[in-house]
């Protein structure tokens, strides 16, 4: 490999959610069993996110789950606004469903960006329920000069 090539390097994945409960639509929920600081996703600028879940009936075309990042301790120990209390500014990006789904099935969204210190929400905008046992993980990673 030519020594003016990048390559993607990957921090270890991160289990933001492990087991989320159940949500209807139109409902903001915290992937919270973990966050996203400096020094788990080691200065990483960007990170890749996978949603597993599955719905209660078959989603309509068009369907998303849109995932929202809230900056933490961005003032000493003050973090931003939640999504759920109608701060809805930070999206940062949706899982697309496919019309019909509802077995359960990996999403993938890539490229979004990190801060500092940050959570991640999902919000269902499906029409359907979301049952409970959902996951969110994220792999940070940065670009790194080819060996």
């Amino acid at each position: 490999m030519p020594s003016d090539e990048v390559i993607w390097t990957y921090a270890s994945q991160v289990t933001l959610e492990a087991n989320g409960a159940s949500g209807v639509s139109d409902l903001f929920i915290a992937a919270n069993d973990d966050t996203l600081e400096s020094d788990v996703h080691t200065d990483f600028p960007l990170c890749d996110f996978v949603l597993k879940c599955d719905f209660d009936a078959g989603v309509a075309a068009g369907s998303v789950v849109n995932l929202y990042r809230q900056d933490l301790n961005i003032e000493g120990a003050n973090d931003a606004l939640d999504p759920a209390t109608t701060y809805k500014y930070l999206h940062i990006g949706s899982f697309v469903i496919p019309t019909g789904q509802s077995a359960a099935a990996y999403y993938p969204l890539t490229d979004v960006p990190l801060v500092k210190d940050q959570q991640f929400w999902i919000e269902n905008l499906t029409d359907k329920e979301i049952s409970a046992g959902w996951t969110l993980k994220a792999i940070p990673k940065t670009y790194e000069p080819a060996a």
